[in-house]
């Protein structure tokens, strides 16, 4: 049986092959975050750079960098961003973006504690997150194919686990969507 890990690395390997891949401007490149690091792909989907579909597929260190857990989450994001204000000059084209989208993912959830005086692990079980994604970034275009891509991503969902001792599947709000929505993230890309 395949996990929900191997399932989401999957999907963002087939995502290339779609209709996105005939888009105006592609970028890829590297994500990096405290939440963790990945892959993403833009595509734009007007030809005046208007619109844009982002695709990321990232871990989740929720956990693990403290050594609360040994488990690494991961999650795959897509976002449709609208282009908010845009500022060129003679090397570079300076582009502010928001937009909405959904994210997927199997992580563990925030849980008091990080601050203990004594080592303390997660005690509930990771599990599968079904959550909105709003996207706020500054996106800035360089001459030589190069993007650097500056934003923030809240992400309010569901998160579904089960209890290890009696079996029941507990359904709760991911909290850690909103408390690590101002963990800022950083791309890296490659522009085509």
């Amino acid at each position: 049986m395949l996990k929900p890990v191997h399932i989401l690395c999957l999907l963002a390997l087939l995502l290339p092959f779609g209709p996105a891949v005939h888009a105006q401007g592609q970028r890829i490149g590297l994500f990096q975050s405290p939440k963790g690091f990945g892959v993403t792909a833009t595509f734009d989907k007007a030809p005046d750079g208007g619109e844009m579909n982002t695709v990321t597929l990232r871990t989740d260190f929720y956990g693990f960098l403290s050594g609360r857990t040994r488990q690494v989450g991961a999650f795959l994001t897509y976002t449709h961003d609208y282009r908010i204000l845009r500022m060129e000059g003679e090397d570079y084209a300076l582009i502010l973006h928001a937009g909405a989208g959904v994210s997927l993912g199997y992580a563990h959830d925030h849980e008091k504690g990080f601050y203990s005086s004594y080592d303390r692990e997660l005690a509930q079980q990771a599990g599968g997150v079904a959550a909105l994604a709003g996207l706020i970034g500054l996106r800035v275009d360089f001459r030589r194919h190069l993007t650097v891509d500056f934003g923030f991503t809240l992400e309010p969902g569901i998160h579904v686990r089960t209890d290890p001792n009696t079996g029941a599947v507990i359904l709760s709000f991911y909290k850690n969507g909103i408390y690590r929505g101002y963990y800022p993230h950083l791309n890296l890309l490659y522009r085509f």
